[in-house]
């Protein structure tokens, strides 16, 4: 009874593991494709990508004059009091159509979304 009962936990366990392959759009060849930071080791031609992006925001929690906008060349941070809150958003999709190499394949969208250099991708499974 013993073995039974830890051979059940240990099974809710192993569902409950998230195993994501994520990566990067590396370089945008056009509207509609893009080498992206996934290789052989991790995608097949034919796999789906979604793309996201991460849309973050600040809000400030008291009425303190003190918050201000910090720029340091391409950075921008707020000071004083407040709260962050980000997002990953949904772009689209797109098919793995070539593998590069053990680092980079290149994946087809339909073209019905944008996307940039640096958007996070994430293998659909």
């Amino acid at each position: 009874m013993k073995n039974t009962f830890y051979i059940l936990v240990l099974l809710f366990l192993t569902s409950c593991a998230h195993t994501f392959m994520r990566g990067t759009v590396a370089k945008k060849i056009n509207s509609q494709k893009a080498i992206i930071c996934l290789g052989s080791d991790e995608v097949k031609v034919g796999d789906t990508i979604k793309f996201q992006e991460s849309v973050c925001s600040w809000t400030p929690t008291h009425s303190i004059t003190m918050h201000e906008e910090v720029t340091s060349g391409p950075y921008s941070e707020q000071t004083g009091y407040g709260s962050s809150n980000c997002e990953l958003i949904h772009l689209g999709r797109g098919t793995v159509v070539e593998i590069i190499n053990d680092h980079f394949s290149v994946v087809k969208t339909k073209g019905d979304f944008q996307f940039k250099k640096s958007t996070q991708i994430e293998i659909v499974r």
